[in-house]
């Protein structure tokens, strides 16, 4: 039986006692209790002046949060950067009679299928004026004479 008095005072006397009452009472259960025990693992005694360690932390955390504004603030501009090329390009695309998604490069794409390839759909031609400016003129080729 547990004495009261020595549960309170040493939790490792406990330990040792309950161990005896087993060997008493179940011999293969206390080896067992007894490998149990030297495997558990006892805690490193605590300092107790935590206060610079704690300081050393909270720098390190200010720090890292900062880090993560910082790459916040970047994602942002970078995601605003994407956006924004990504609408010009499908304005090129619809400019020059090309899928928007893909530009006819991915034979799975849900638009054109990889078939989006510029002017495989009708241009939008005031777009394209206003992108790329009028149209020139072809330079006429000469008439060749096929009777020799």
């Amino acid at each position: 039986m547990v004495d009261p008095a020595l549960a309170a005072a040493d939790p490792a006397a406990l330990a040792q006692q309950m161990i005896a009452d087993l060997q008493r009472s179940n011999p293969q259960l206390a080896m067992l209790a007894q490998m149990m025990q030297a495997r558990a693992i006892v805690p490193e005694p605590v300092a107790d002046d935590l206060g610079d360690e704690v300081l050393a932390l909270a720098e390190r955390l200010a720090e890292a949060e900062a880090r993560i504004e910082a790459m916040k603030r970047q994602a942002r501009r970078l995601f605003e950067a994407h956006r924004g090329a990504s609408e010009r390009l499908a304005d090129l695309a619809a400019a020059l009679g090309a899928c928007g998604l893909c530009w006819g490069e991915d034979d799975y794409c849900p638009s054109c299928r990889g078939r989006g390839r510029p002017g495989m759909v009708r241009p939008d031609l005031e777009l394209r004026a206003r992108l790329l400016g009028p149209p020139r003129p072809r330079p006429s080729v000469p008439e060749q004479n096929t009777t020799h």
